[in-house]
């Protein structure tokens, strides 16, 4: 059973040395009790006196330093003294290099910021008990009654010594959980969203792949999932986007198209809201598309000011909306230009203009693949309703997933998808619906696919900013997001930079190192050389609401999330000679 108080860190059978040289951000130590080549022994607990990653006391009278063993070696002219086989092991004298973390108050772990006093040549030199070690990471001695603790990770020599962090420090200023493939990244992220159920918090997962479908949460499948029914079936109306959502997913060209698609855009949706009563006397044909050759400009004018006053996100036709645009295509004046109250006759060089933006959206409207969103069916709950629904409830204990494992990667629709969920999250919180009294995570897998992306060519180009807008200012409406990747290179830097904490697993890849160290400040080299050589399920839990960098062990979720590889051995079959 792990301990509950504070206890001296200086206890004499867990001396391991002493100091001899000192700097400004480490220390030079002897090891008297690393040369046996064996860890000792003190009440059970193990000492490692001399391993590198072990943490250190060192004792400089009324403050302690914790710091972390990050190499050990013995001088040349001792080198043999090692060799096992001999005899008799000689007697050597192993140094060490300690890494200056934080100090604390020794009576009772209070840390301070910084180094507060460094240590004289002979300051003594203790193995740091784990379970200390933990309070001092947790920051349990300045934390608030009440708060509650999330079991998240051990010590990685000693698991029964369990890491326990409040959301407050977890989740307050952002997440990030990184880690290259096989890292331990996706048992890290189902392993919070457990602890965030059991707490009774409010969670949106946001999952690309279903690799979450173990989670005993509610899930909700956008596209022709093979576990959708028509209560779980989600759709998201193309006239629900924004109107730059539809010009990311068109990439209409910025002179001629992007114009006529606007247009065409407004006239269906006066169809939509006059075919039925007609009282202005609008171009509406039989085939509901809206002729505007020869038509009064006052006559559209007056009948969008008032649908505008009734109703701004008035339905309108995908399918219809191509062939509404020739009928945009006319000249701006009719009779030869004199008569500008009206509309002029078609206009062919226009059409020909556009007719590589009206060929994309027919084959748009046909394909089975976009029908979630194009088009889609009206009996379904749509994506923004189940949000609105989701965000207005007074229950605090809900937690949903979004399956977007259906929805296909062509014209950029998964990740203008995404873009547009945390567009409505923001307005969802800009409007009160999400606040510090009730606040939403947003849990987000594989974010290298949706953040820092542009869609387009240099003239019109979209950028796909709304979890980066989050990450800038979601905090102050209690809106915090929880992003997952194995790439953090493709993460903007200065999303990262807003980012409070991070989990760090295995990262083999000097870029994404290097991002990494100069997102947070936190992070040193002597920290982040530890990213390549970190075991699965190992991380480097790090922050501005953590004194140091430190390495746990994450615990494993007990619903372990369905990442697949290949079973080549099970499936292949070797040629019989």
């Amino acid at each position: 059973m792990e301990r509950k108080n504070w206890f001296s860190p200086y206890d004499p059978t867990r001396r391991i040395g002493s100091v001899i040289s000192v700097s400004a951000t480490e220390l030079i130590i002897n090891l008297s009790k690393a040369g046996s080549g064996e860890p000792s022994w003190s009440f059970g607990n193990r000492i490692a006196a001399g391993e590198v990653n072990e943490f250190v006391f060192i004792d400089i009278g009324e403050t302690a330093i914790l710091g972390r063993l990050v190499k050990v070696w013995i001088e040349g002219g001792e080198r043999l003294s090692v060799d096992g086989l001999a005899d008799k092991p000689s007697e050597n004298h192993p140094i060490g290099l300690v890494q200056l973390l934080v100090s604390l108050n020794p009576a009772n772990g209070r840390n301070y910021k910084g180094i507060k006093q460094h240590p004289r040549l002979g300051s003594q030199i203790y193995s740091a008990h784990p379970y200390l070690v933990s309070i001092i990471a947790e920051g349990k001695q300045d934390e608030e009654p009440g708060q509650i603790h999330l079991p998240l990770a051990s010590l990685p020599h000693d698991e029964s010594v369990t890491v326990h962090v409040t959301p407050e420090k977890l989740f307050s200023r952002h997440c990030a959980i990184l880690g290259a493939t096989g890292g331990g990244k996706s048992y890290s992220m189902t392993n919070i969203i457990e602890q965030v159920i059991k707490a009774g918090g409010k969670a949106i997962i946001i999952d690309p792949t279903g690799e979450y479908e173990s989670l005993g949460c509610d899930s909700y499948y956008v596209g022709n999932h093979a576990k959708a029914t028509p209560f779980n079936q989600l759709t998201f109306p193309h006239w629900q986007f924004t109107d730059s959502d539809i010009r990311a997913f068109l990439r209409p060209s910025a002179q001629s198209q992007a114009p006529k698609l606007e247009a065409a855009i407004e006239s269906q949706r006066l169809v939509s809201h006059y075919y039925q009563n007609n009282s202005f006397g609008l171009g509406i044909t039989s085939e509901y598309l809206l002729n505007k050759s020869g038509q009064l400009k006052a006559t559209y004018k007056s009948a969008l000011v008032q649908m505008n006053s009734h109703n701004q996100a008035s339905p309108w036709s995908f399918a219809l909306t191509a062939e509404q645009i020739e009928c945009e295509c006319v000249y701006p004046t009719a009779n030869y230009g004199k008569d500008p109250s009206k509309w002029g006759d078609r206009s062919e060089a226009d059409v020909g203009h556009c007719l590589n933006l009206i060929s994309r959206m027919k084959a748009y409207a046909s394909n089975t693949n976009l029908k979630w969103m194009i088009d889609a069916a009206g009996e379904l709950k749509t994506l923004p309703d189940l949000i609105d629904e989701f965000c207005s409830s007074n229950q605090n204990n809900n937690v949903i997933r979004l399956d977007l494992s259906a929805v296909p990667f062509e014209a950029n629709s998964r990740e203008i998808l995404v873009n547009a969920i945390g567009r409505k999250l923001l307005s969802v919180a800009r409007q009160g619906a999400i606040n510090h009294g009730a606040p939403l995570l947003v849990f987000i897998d594989e974010a290298h696919q949706f953040l820092n992306k542009r869609i387009g060519e240099e003239t019109n180009r979209f950028e796909l900013d709304a979890f980066g807008n989050i990450a800038k200012e979601g905090r102050k409406y209690g809106l915090n997001t929880i992003i997952a990747t194995q790439r953090p290179r493709d993460i903007p830097e200065d999303v990262l930079s807003q980012i409070g904490t991070l989990i760090v697993h295995r990262l083999t890849n000097q870029l994404d190192q290097e991002i990494v160290k100069k997102a947070v400040g936190a992070i040193d080299q002597r920290s982040a050389s530890f990213l390549p050589v970190l075991g699965q399920g190992e991380a480097l839990l790090l922050g501005v609401d953590f004194p140091f960098p430190m390495t746990v062990k994450m615990k494993r979720p007990a619903n372990a999330p369905t990442s697949k590889s290949a079973g080549f051995s099970k499936s292949w079959k070797p040629l019989q000679n």
